[in-house]
């Protein structure tokens, strides 16, 4: 009986991962069809953290933190705004100052921009389904 239980409860928590991953792609979908296209550019780079990795070795376990960056893009809006916004993710080699990054916004709230990138768009969906199907 209990293997049953936990066998039902691992099945219903599936599904509601998979319904998740189902939702962020559907609203990274919305997005990219209700908003504007632009060129951004990386102008600085915010500290956001630390994501600690570690090694086993024979008798001994090393800690290693690797320090994490999310991009400061500015870009200009088809009505000439100039708008600056942090990326919605992180990562330890952020794109360098000065690299140019696709940009989508919305056009009434243009702060509410991202970098315009698979994995930045659907990286979310991507690994809930992955979560949900294993």
């Amino acid at each position: 009986m209990a293997k049953k239980v936990a066998g039902w409860m691992i099945i219903l928590v599936g599904i509601f991962i998979l319904t998740l991953s189902a939702w962020y792609t559907f609203e990274a979908t919305r997005f990219l069809s209700s908003t504007e296209r632009a060129i951004g550019e990386v102008v600085d780079h915010k500290y956001t953290g630390g994501l600690n990795t570690g090694t086993r070795e024979v008798g001994s376990y090393q800690t290693k933190v690797i320090e994490m960056y999310a991009p400061i893009v500015a870009f200009q809006t088809s009505t000439g705004t100039k708008v600056r916004f942090q990326a919605n993710w992180s990562e330890g080699d952020p794109p360098p100052v000065g690299s140019s990054v696709p940009v989508r916004y919305p056009e009434q709230d243009p702060e509410n921009a991202r970098i315009s990138g698979i994995s930045s768009l659907f990286g979310g969906a991507t690994i809930l389904f992955l979560l949900g199907a294993i």
